[in-house]
């Protein structure tokens, strides 16, 4: 599947392939030119700024699938980066738009330490960072084909702050039964 790569004002600047089968790569970008380069690109800006300047917020997912579906079930304020991982030059980006931004990774390990390298870039922002747990599925894609669009709602709802994503993170490595490992806790 082509899917086209616009940047803030609509125009068309690259594309993202993405394979429906197996094989690799799963993406794979247009290489980056003179008018795209993918550190300054979220994808979906251009349809999402308008709402998200209004809502003054917006979620960032991991790929392009989990964005058109956030759309297609009304969510219209999600975004993703145009590569591996959010850089500081997108964050910029998003403080142009958001007073807060939802991260709405996948909850495999990649996407939790896609998460925790992401929270960290906003710590010298203004912007409010909150972190979504998807249960019962791998990613919002495959949550919203599911559960629906109001199960999703109520997720996006119950979302942690930053201290309490990384709470719940580090209480699967204790047994809080026991003192000393509750106090390393």
């Amino acid at each position: 599947v082509m899917i086209p790569i616009m940047d803030k004002a609509g125009r068309v600047i690259a594309f993202g392939g993405r394979i429906m089968g197996d094989g690799q790569p799963k993406y794979l970008n247009s290489p980056e030119t003179p008018l795209f380069n993918k550190r300054r690109v979220l994808y979906n800006l251009n349809n999402a700024r308008d709402r998200a300047f209004a809502a003054r917020n917006i979620i960032v997912c991991e790929g392009y699938m989990d964005v058109i579906s956030m759309h297609e079930a009304g969510f219209d304020t999600a975004v993703c980066a145009c590569g591996t991982a959010l850089t500081p030059e997108q964050v910029k980006l998003l403080t142009e738009y958001a007073d807060e931004v939802v991260l709405s990774y996948d909850s495999d390990e990649a996407g939790q330490k896609a998460t925790e390298r992401s929270l960290a870039l906003f710590s010298g922002t203004n912007l409010q960072v909150r972190v979504l747990n998807i249960p019962g599925a791998k990613d919002p894609d495959e949550f919203i084909r599911t559960y629906g669009r109001d199960r999703f709602e109520a997720v996006l709802e119950g979302t942690a702050t930053p201290l309490e994503f990384k709470l719940a993170k580090a209480v699967k490595k204790y047994d809080l039964r026991n003192d000393a490992q509750r106090l390393q806790y």
